[in-house]
């Protein structure tokens, strides 16, 4: 089953590249949870549901016209998908690029996603959140 997970996260970021939020939203369960830890301070770092997690992007989309997250290396780790992801944007109104590099915890549940954390600083980090790590 870990790697049909591996296959979902691809397919996940193959979506969100493409802004298909209800591409990308099929594959979480109901009640999952998107936490961010490097969210921005007008932001909350943990969004419960699937109507929380959609207008949380299209607040995003509203920000940029190219928004996107390339994923760098994925690890499978059987219930978990650790992946390192390299987001890249432009806003609208400013013209202000962002590159930002950070490790990425995707949580599955009964095939779909039940959980996904971005933003940990770094590879060990990430992996000692899954129990791979020292």
């Amino acid at each position: 089953m870990s790697q049909e997970n591996v296959e979902i996260v691809r397919r996940m970021n193959e979506a969100f590249n493409r802004r298909d939020r209800d591409a990308i939203l099929a594959y979480y369960h109901a009640d999952a949870e998107l936490r961010d830890l490097q969210h921005a301070p007008d932001a909350p770092e943990r969004l419960i549901g699937i109507d929380a997690i959609r207008a949380y992007w299209t607040q995003w989309d509203d920000a940029f016209d190219d928004f996107t997250a390339e994923i760098e290396e994925c690890i499978d780790a059987g219930t978990y998908v650790v992946t390192a992801t390299h987001w890249r944007g432009k806003g609208k109104d400013s013209g202000l690029e962002i590159s930002l590099r950070a490790m990425e915890v995707v949580e599955f549940a009964d095939g779909k996603i039940a959980r996904l954390t971005s933003g940990y600083s770094n590879r060990d980090e990430a992996l000692k959140a899954v129990g791979l790590g020292e």
